[in-house]
C-alpha cells in the first residue's frame, strides 16, 4: 500500500474540520503581515509570500520523501487540466485579497473575499458536482447577510473599487474550491492506479504557491534585494503561518467537504481578520460585532445539523 492510500484510509472528517478551522486562524492573521511589510508594493508582498512559503514547503516534502519527480509527474498526468486552474486563479486571489485590504482594511477585504462560499455553491449546482443540503444554503444565506451588515452598505459610503475587487477575489477562490473538490474526487475514484508515495495535500499547496512566484518575480526582483533582516523575519512568517501551514491545512479540510458543509468553518478567517482590526488597526464598529455573529451562528448551525 502506498503512502497516499495510507493516509486516505484512516482518514477522519473530524480531521478536516479542524484542519479547516485552524486554517481559518492562520490565513486570517495574513492582514498583520500586509501590515509590517507595507513598504513593498502589493505584488512584491505576493511574491515574498510564494517564495518563503514554496521554501517551507518544499522543505517539509523533502523530510516526508514527497518530493520526488517520479510523484509530481503521476500528480500532474492525473489532474494536469485543474492543476492549470489553480495556478491560474491563485495569483489573482491573493493579490486582489493582498490589494483590496490596503484599499479597506483586514476584515472588509476578509468577508468579501468570503463571498466565494456563494460562487461554490452556485458551480456545486450548476455542475451537479454534490448535492448541497438546506442547511448549508441558510448557512452561507446567514454568512452573506453577517458580510452585509459588517460593510454597512446602507451609509453609501462603501468603497466602490473596494466591492469590485473584493467580489472579483471571491469569485477566483470560489472557482479555486471548485478545482480542489474536483481534484479530490477524482484522486479519491482512482487511488487503485496511484503508484507513488508522496503527500499529495503538500503537494498541491506547493503547487498554487509556486505560482504567485512566476507572474510577479519580474516586477519586483529588485525588493529582494533590499529586504532588511527584519522584513525578512517577517517574510519568513508570512511564508509559514498564513501561507504554508494554512493552505496545507485547507486542503486537508477541502478533500472531506460535502456541498459546503467544511468549507464553510474557513469563515473564520474574516472573524480572525475582524479580530485583528480591533487590536491593530483600532477600527471596530458596532456592526462589523453583529455580522461577525452571523457568520458564527452560520458556521454553528452547519456543524451541528450537517451528517
Amino acid at each position: 500500500m502506498t503512502v497516499e492510500k495510507l493516509i486516505e484510509a484512516p482518514f477522519n472528517p473530524t480531521v478536516s474540520k479542524i484542519s479547516m478551522f485552524l486554517s481559518g486562524i492562520f490565513m486570517g492573521n495574513v492582514g498583520i503581515f500586509i501590515s509590517l511589510l507595507s513598504g513593498f508594493p502589493i505584488y512584491s508582498i505576493v511574491l515574498f509570500r510564494g517564495i518563503f512559503g514554496a521554501v517551507f514547503l518544499t522543505l517539509f516534502m523533502l523530510i516526508t520523501k514527497s518530493f520526488s519527480i517520479s510523484f509530481f509527474k503521476e500528480c500532474f498526468k492525473m489532474h494536469w487540466k485543474y492543476l492549470i486552474i489553480i495556478a491560474i486563479s491563485n495569483p489573482l486571489v491573493v493579490f486582489l485579497y493582498f490589494w483590496n485590504i490596503t484599499l479597506t482594511g483586514y476584515a472588509f477585504a476578509a468577508f468579501l473575499l468570503y463571498t466565494s462560499g456563494v460562487f461554490l455553491l452556485i458551480f456545486l449546482v450548476i455542475t451537479k458536482e454534490e448535492k448541497v443540503s438546506k442547511i448549508n444554503f441558510i448557512s452561507f444565506i446567514l454568512a452573506i447577510l453577517g458580510i452585509s451588515i459588517i460593510m454597512e452598505f446602507w451609509t453609501g459610503q462603501i468603497l466602490i473599487l473596494g466591492i469590485v475587487v473584493g467580489i472579483f477575489s471571491g469569485f477566483c477562490l470560489g472557482i479555486l474550491i471548485f478545482s480542489k473538490k474536483k481534484i479530490y474526487k477524482v484522486r479519491g475514484k482512482a487511488q487503485s492506479i496511484i503508484h507513488t508515495n508522496g503527500n499529495f495535500d503538500a503537494f498541491l499547496t506547493l503547487w498554487s504557491t509556486l505560482f504567485l512566484i512566476f507572474p510577479f518575480l519580474p516586477l519586483s526582483i529588485t525588493d529582494l534585494f533590499r529586504i532588511t533582516i527584519l522584513d525578512l523575519i517577517f517574510a519568513l512568517m508570512l511564508g509559514l503561518i498564513p501561507t504554508a501551514l494554512a493552505f496545507t491545512l485547507y486542503n486537508v479540510g477541502v478533500k472531506k467537504d460535502r456541498g459546503g458543509n467544511i468549507i464553510i468553518l474557513s469563515y473564520f478567517e474574516p472573524v480572525m481578520a475582524t479580530i485583528n482590526t480591533a487590536i491593530f488597526l483600532k477600527n471596530l464598529s458596532i456592526f462589523t460585532i453583529i455580522g461577525g455573529f452571523f457568520v458564527l451562528l452560520a458556521n454553528y448551525i452547519t456543524l451541528k445539523y450537517s451528517k
